[in-house]
């Protein structure tokens, strides 16, 4: 890496930028489980998107990523002691009407028209897999460990959401599913993202058995518009939001599929 990089590696250096990265992991993951109060103040997915971004990419281990985590937290904390909901496009979302958590990314394509189908709806993701592509924090308690810089590296990356197995991907959805009290279980399947997408429908036949609460299935795509299909997606998130009404009445909750 030396002679490639053309810089000379230190320990030292590396040992404090895991030092920074820890302390913003702290607040990062408070953040993430302010979602288990009711009504949840943040979106774990459209506007999880936004709080992942100093951590996954080039801000991880400087202060300038402390700042902003302490910064998101203080918001958080000021949204819950006002009693609000997530911040939306178009203000702040009203009556809280049902708690997903979802698995798969986002529709980069058209991502304030499919992230509308939601809020128009009253449905908040508490918690999400996406947000876990750069690193589980909230789940296992994984921090970087300044003592073990290379060891702690390595771990990190072993961690990743989407390089576990599928029945550890499944036991993390369950437990998400139980502890942020989720209505339901929704699966935005994308396939140019095989890292996802894989053994997905398995997945959704899983936690639903486990929970017991219902599961859908829809598709979009990363990159390519011709996926996604508006009048679809919206038909089928309807009917998905019907079915949780009608598994709160008591009633049957077989899966929808796109």
């Amino acid at each position: 890496m030396e002679e490639v990089s053309g810089v000379k590696f230190d320990i030292d250096r590396l040992r404090e930028h895991l030092r920074k990265s820890a302390a913003a992991e702290d607040d990062f993951v408070w953040v993430l489980e302010s979602a288990k109060n009711t009504p949840s103040p943040i979106d774990a997915y459209f506007g999880g998107v936004y709080y992942i971004g100093p951590i996954f990419t080039a801000f991880r281990g400087t202060d300038h990523a402390i700042e902003y985590y302490k910064l998101l937290r203080a918001e958080i904390e000021q949204r819950l002691a006002d009693g609000k909901g997530p911040v939306t496009p178009e203000g702040d979302l009203g009556e809280e009407k049902y708690r997903l958590v979802v698995e798969g990314p986002p529709n980069w394509t058209s991502f304030h028209d499919f992230w509308k189908m939601f809020y128009d709806e009253g449905a908040v993701v508490v918690a999400s897999t996406y947000t876990k592509v750069g690193g589980v924090y909230d789940y296992d308690g994984f921090r970087h460990d300044a003592d073990r810089p290379l060891e702690s590296l390595a771990e990190y990356c072993l961690g990743c959401y989407t390089n576990r197995n599928l029945p550890s991907r499944v036991k993390m959805i369950e437990t998400y599913m139980n502890d942020y009290q989720a209505d339901g279980f929704l699966i935005n399947s994308i396939k140019s993202c095989n890292s996802f997408s894989a053994g997905q429908l398995m997945m959704m036949r899983e936690i639903e058995n486990r929970t017991g609460k219902p599961a859908a299935f829809i598709e979009t795509d990363l990159v390519d518009p011709r996926y996604f299909s508006p009048a679809n997606v919206k038909n089928r998130l309807e009917s998905y939001f019907q079915m949780i009404d009608q598994k709160r009445r008591g009633g049957g909750s077989p899966a929808v599929a796109a």
